[in-house]
């Protein structure tokens, strides 16, 4: 197996290097520090699986199709939403354990490894309305005011009237948060989602 790390820190790109090169299943490994390379990896190179940080990326949709895992800093629903959505084998930390690195290694095909201490912070955003998991820069203030009072739980009657302003002018303005919340993340997701399919 030919594996890439992608990840532009030389101690973590050497600590990954480490713990895949113990793995008798790795004929090959790859570097890239810089998105440069990346690219130039990617188009010359006979790769299964790049280890790829967050930070090294521009356009997803670069990575070829069910051969990448991503490592993040942090949750990032929407980074989270699009990696599996591109057949993302796994979504970890930068600092994941050893075992579950290589444990990316073995998954069978369409399978979604989710670094376990990451898996609260998802649940919770989940849980919430996605309608509503917009970035706050794309929104205006009396959205931001509105998706704050929604996040809260309080009904839309309630928003109106301590907003003052009419049902008709909130429902447009929910409308509004919604299609900026499709634009931004780019992904058809359900109106109303409890919780997450982690299996495809």
């Amino acid at each position: 197996m030919h594996i890439l790390i992608a990840e532009p820190r030389d101690i973590l790109r050497t600590g990954l290097r480490t713990i895949f090169a113990e793995d008798e299943r790795i004929s090959q490994i790859y570097e890239a520090a810089t998105q440069e390379t990346l690219k130039a990896c990617l188009s010359s190179k006979p790769i299964n699986l790049i280890i790829i940080n967050t930070s090294m990326m521009s356009n997803i949709k670069d990575l070829p199709r069910g051969k990448f895992v991503l490592l993040a800093p942090e949750v990032d629903i929407e980074l989270f939403l699009k990696a599996y959505k591109h057949g993302a084998r796994g979504f970890l930390s930068e600092n994941a354990p050893a075992e579950l690195l290589r444990a990316t290694l073995g998954l069978a095909e369409g399978s979604f490894l989710i670094e376990p201490k990451m898996t609260v912070p998802i649940l919770d955003l989940f849980s919430g309305d996605l309608r509503f998991a917009v970035k706050e820069e794309l929104l205006t203030p009396r959205e931001r005011e509105i998706v704050s009072l929604l996040r809260e739980g309080t009904d839309r009657r309630t928003i109106a009237q301590d907003l003052h302003i009419s049902e008709a002018t909130l429902k447009t303005h929910i409308k509004n948060i919604t299609r900026k919340r499709t634009e931004s993340t780019s992904l058809s997701l359900p109106r109303e989602i409890n919780q997450p399919e982690i299996s495809r």
